[in-house]
Protein backbone atom coordinates (compact mmCIF):
# COMPACT_ATOMS: atom_id res chain seq x y z
CA UNK A 1 0.00 0.00 0.00
CA UNK A 2 1.13 3.49 -0.81
CA UNK A 3 2.50 5.83 2.14
CA UNK A 4 1.50 4.97 5.97
CA UNK A 5 -2.05 3.73 4.56
CA UNK A 6 -0.84 0.76 5.30
CA UNK A 7 0.25 0.73 8.83
CA UNK A 8 -2.90 2.79 9.72
CA UNK A 9 -5.13 -0.46 8.09
CA UNK A 10 -2.64 -2.78 9.80
CA UNK A 11 -3.09 -0.61 12.98
CA UNK A 12 -6.59 -0.80 13.17
CA UNK A 13 -6.47 -4.89 11.94
CA UNK A 14 -4.25 -5.19 15.19
CA UNK A 15 -6.13 -3.63 17.45
CA UNK A 16 -8.08 -5.88 20.14
CA UNK A 17 -11.49 -6.78 19.75
CA UNK A 18 -11.83 -5.41 23.68
CA UNK A 19 -11.40 -2.49 22.38
CA UNK A 20 -14.45 -2.22 19.83
CA UNK A 21 -17.82 -1.41 21.46
CA UNK A 22 -20.24 -4.61 21.89
CA UNK A 23 -22.15 -5.12 18.67
CA UNK A 24 -19.83 -2.93 16.46
CA UNK A 25 -16.92 -4.81 14.16
CA UNK A 26 -14.09 -3.52 12.63
CA UNK A 27 -14.42 -5.38 9.54
CA UNK A 28 -16.11 -2.29 8.37
CA UNK A 29 -12.99 -0.62 8.14
CA UNK A 30 -10.98 -3.28 6.60
CA UNK A 31 -13.41 -4.86 4.02
CA UNK A 32 -15.98 -1.87 3.14
CA UNK A 33 -19.10 -2.25 1.35
CA UNK A 34 -19.34 -0.73 -1.47
CA UNK A 35 -22.75 0.55 -3.44
CA UNK A 36 -24.15 -2.07 -5.99
CA UNK A 37 -23.30 -0.20 -9.02
CA UNK A 38 -19.47 0.83 -7.77
CA UNK A 39 -18.46 -2.47 -6.59
CA UNK A 40 -15.17 -2.00 -7.98
CA UNK A 41 -14.62 1.41 -5.91
CA UNK A 42 -13.35 0.74 -2.25
CA UNK A 43 -15.35 2.93 0.19
CA UNK A 44 -14.24 3.66 3.36
CA UNK A 45 -17.23 3.77 6.79
CA UNK A 46 -19.86 2.57 4.81
CA UNK A 47 -22.23 1.31 8.24
CA UNK A 48 -23.60 -1.94 8.56
CA UNK A 49 -27.33 -0.38 9.77
CA UNK A 50 -29.59 -2.98 8.46
CA UNK A 51 -32.17 -1.71 6.04
CA UNK A 52 -35.63 -2.33 4.72
CA UNK A 53 -35.21 -4.67 1.64
CA UNK A 54 -37.75 -6.42 -1.08
CA UNK A 55 -37.23 -10.31 -1.87
CA UNK A 56 -39.02 -12.07 -4.16
CA UNK A 57 -40.24 -15.72 -4.83
CA UNK A 58 -42.42 -17.34 -7.85
CA UNK A 59 -45.59 -16.28 -7.24
CA UNK A 60 -46.59 -19.51 -9.83
CA UNK A 61 -45.25 -22.65 -7.95
CA UNK A 62 -45.10 -20.85 -4.58
CA UNK A 63 -41.59 -22.18 -3.81
CA UNK A 64 -41.56 -20.20 -1.04
CA UNK A 65 -37.77 -21.71 0.27
CA UNK A 66 -36.19 -20.20 -2.59
CA UNK A 67 -35.98 -16.31 -3.08
CA UNK A 68 -33.83 -13.77 -4.51
CA UNK A 69 -33.62 -9.80 -4.26
CA UNK A 70 -34.05 -9.79 -8.30
CA UNK A 71 -37.20 -9.92 -9.57
CA UNK A 72 -35.92 -11.16 -13.04
CA UNK A 73 -34.51 -14.39 -11.61
CA UNK A 74 -36.43 -17.41 -12.48
CA UNK A 75 -37.54 -20.43 -10.11
CA UNK A 76 -35.00 -23.39 -9.92
CA UNK A 77 -38.12 -25.99 -9.81
CA UNK A 78 -39.99 -24.01 -13.00
CA UNK A 79 -37.86 -21.26 -14.51
CA UNK A 80 -40.35 -18.63 -14.13
CA UNK A 81 -39.60 -15.41 -13.02
CA UNK A 82 -39.47 -14.93 -9.02
CA UNK A 83 -41.96 -11.58 -9.19
CA UNK A 84 -44.00 -11.92 -5.82
CA UNK A 85 -42.36 -9.44 -3.80
CA UNK A 86 -41.79 -10.05 0.32
CA UNK A 87 -41.30 -6.87 2.05
CA UNK A 88 -38.34 -7.33 4.65
CA UNK A 89 -38.51 -4.78 8.14
CA UNK A 90 -34.93 -3.97 9.03
CA UNK A 91 -35.01 -4.50 12.99
CA UNK A 92 -34.39 -1.23 14.61
CA UNK A 93 -31.00 -0.31 15.91
CA UNK A 94 -29.58 -1.48 19.35
CA UNK A 95 -28.75 1.99 21.24
CA UNK A 96 -25.02 1.69 22.20
CA UNK A 97 -24.24 2.20 25.92
CA UNK A 98 -24.33 5.82 27.79
CA UNK A 99 -22.06 8.27 25.64
CA UNK A 100 -21.19 5.47 23.24
CA UNK A 101 -21.52 5.83 19.65
CA UNK A 102 -18.75 5.11 16.89
CA UNK A 103 -16.66 1.71 17.26
CA UNK A 104 -13.81 2.27 19.66
CA UNK A 105 -14.68 2.38 23.70
CA UNK A 106 -15.33 5.85 24.93
CA UNK A 107 -13.16 5.00 28.28
CA UNK A 108 -9.79 4.31 25.96
CA UNK A 109 -7.58 7.32 25.07
CA UNK A 110 -5.82 6.35 21.99
CA UNK A 111 -2.87 7.95 19.91
CA UNK A 112 -2.36 8.19 16.21
CA UNK A 113 1.27 8.30 15.48
CA UNK A 114 3.15 10.24 12.81
CA UNK A 115 3.09 7.63 10.45
CA UNK A 116 -0.94 6.82 11.23
CA UNK A 117 -0.53 3.96 13.57
CA UNK A 118 -2.96 3.95 16.02
CA UNK A 119 -2.54 2.48 19.35
CA UNK A 120 -4.23 2.39 22.51
CA UNK A 121 -2.72 4.79 25.11
CA UNK A 122 -1.66 4.24 28.36
CA UNK A 123 1.46 4.78 30.46
CA UNK A 124 3.97 1.92 29.67
CA UNK A 125 3.02 2.64 25.85
CA UNK A 126 3.83 6.43 26.34
CA UNK A 127 7.37 4.98 28.07
CA UNK A 128 7.78 2.89 25.30
CA UNK A 129 7.58 6.01 23.13
CA UNK A 130 9.41 8.19 24.42
CA UNK A 131 12.27 5.48 24.55
CA UNK A 132 12.09 4.59 20.88
CA UNK A 133 12.68 8.45 19.96
CA UNK A 134 15.35 8.82 22.66
CA UNK A 135 13.43 11.52 24.28
CA UNK A 136 15.84 12.48 27.60
CA UNK A 137 14.04 15.53 29.22
CA UNK A 138 9.96 16.04 28.73
CA UNK A 139 10.53 19.54 29.11
CA UNK A 140 11.44 18.66 25.16
CA UNK A 141 8.17 17.32 24.54
CA UNK A 142 5.35 19.68 22.80
CA UNK A 143 1.89 18.86 22.94
CA UNK A 144 0.10 21.02 19.78
CA UNK A 145 -3.65 21.38 19.35
CA UNK A 146 -4.83 21.43 15.77
CA UNK A 147 -7.73 22.60 14.03
CA UNK A 148 -9.04 19.60 11.59
CA UNK A 149 -11.87 20.29 9.16
CA UNK A 150 -12.28 19.55 5.59
CA UNK A 151 -9.29 21.04 4.17
CA UNK A 152 -7.35 19.57 6.72
CA UNK A 153 -8.92 15.86 6.04
CA UNK A 154 -7.94 16.08 2.11
CA UNK A 155 -4.13 17.06 3.29
CA UNK A 156 -4.07 14.18 5.39
CA UNK A 157 -5.59 12.20 3.07
CA UNK A 158 -3.21 13.13 0.00
CA UNK A 159 -0.22 13.55 2.69
CA UNK A 160 -0.59 9.88 3.73
CA UNK A 161 -0.92 8.88 -0.15
CA UNK A 162 2.97 10.22 -0.19
CA UNK A 163 4.21 10.86 3.27
CA UNK A 164 5.79 8.85 6.14
CA UNK A 165 4.90 11.70 8.09
CA UNK A 166 1.69 12.06 7.84
CA UNK A 167 0.78 14.24 10.70
CA UNK A 168 4.12 16.28 10.57
CA UNK A 169 3.45 17.14 6.86
CA UNK A 170 0.48 18.54 7.52
CA UNK A 171 0.27 20.19 10.89
CA UNK A 172 4.21 21.29 11.79
CA UNK A 173 4.50 22.28 8.27
CA UNK A 174 4.09 26.00 7.39
CA UNK A 175 4.87 25.44 3.69
CA UNK A 176 2.45 22.17 3.42
CA UNK A 177 2.07 21.38 -0.08
CA UNK A 178 -1.21 18.92 0.05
Amino acid sequence: MVGCLGKLYESVENLNHTYILQGKNKEIFLKPKAPVPFTSVSLVLLTDEPTDKTYYICDYCSRQSSFSDDPKTTCRTCSRAMTRALSYGAPPQKKDGPNESGFVKDAVTYMVMDDLVLKPLSIVSSIVLLNKYNVKELAAVQEKDVHFGMNEALKLLKASLHSSNVLTTVFLNDECDY
